[in-house]
């Protein structure tokens, strides 16, 4: 998943971040509530976590303007006020779900698997294609049932292959999608990723030939793998 972590304080931003970084997310922080509303908009994010008392725009005015504007993502609001009547405005404004400080980082992966599952009915826990499985819940990719150890990059990649395997990707949909924008992204770079992917299923007897190069096109799966 692509990430948005709209939060001020570094001391829950920061292990929240490395926390979804280590479940193979992608993650990007703002720190003020005018940058977050900045890239909400800018960006496809899959998730949005997002603090209600923030710099310069309050979370719930961000929320508003989100929505208002026709984003899409997934939004948990995070914040220290947990009464009742803040959790409704809330979720009025647009959020789907509300978790309140302190919290358990077990808590929050619980409530953002719920969200992404209430929020994306096509979405199956279980990407498969032929012999080629990826569990979103567990973060396991196989290939005739032999786990494949890849980097978080690569398992970004091979997901969004798997989410839809009939479609060719170009490199910049690859790079909007799997990268952050201030990363810098060359075509050697996305080469390289694809390659070595490549070799870690061929590595457990997948064919070489398993992700495609459609010249002029960019890259898509061999449905027939």
């Amino acid at each position: 998943m692509k990430v948005l972590i709209i939060e001020d304080d570094d001391r829950i931003s920061l292990p929240l971040k490395q926390d979804l970084e280590n479940q193979h997310n992608l993650v990007q922080l703002a720190y003020d509530g005018e940058v977050g509303l900045k890239l909400g908009l800018e960006v496809n994010y899959d998730l949005i976590l997002l603090d209600l008392m923030l710099p310069v725009i309050d979370g719930m005015t961000v929320c508003q303007k989100l929505r208002q504007a026709g984003c899409k993502s997934a939004i948990i609001m995070i914040t220290a006020r947990s009464k009742t009547a803040n959790k409704i405005m809330g979720l009025n404004c647009g959020a789907d779900d509300y978790l309140a400080k302190p919290f358990e980082l077990e808590e929050l992966t619980a409530r953002i698997r719920a969200v992404m599952r209430r929020g994306a009915e096509s979405r199956q826990p279980l990407l498969t294609l032929g012999d080629l499985s990826l569990d979103l819940n567990t973060c396991v990719t196989s290939y005739q049932n032999i786990p494949i150890e890849l980097t978080p990059t690569e398992y970004r990649l091979l997901a969004h292959f798997l989410s839809n395997p009939l479609r060719t990707y170009s490199k910049d949909e690859l790079v909007e999608r799997l990268w952050n924008d201030d990363e810098v992204t060359s075509d050697n770079v996305i080469k390289t990723h694809i390659k070595g992917l490549r070799n870690k299923l061929v590595s457990v007897g997948a064919p070489r030939d398993i992700i495609e190069t459609v010249y002029g096109m960019g890259y898509r799966l061999k449905t027939n793998a």
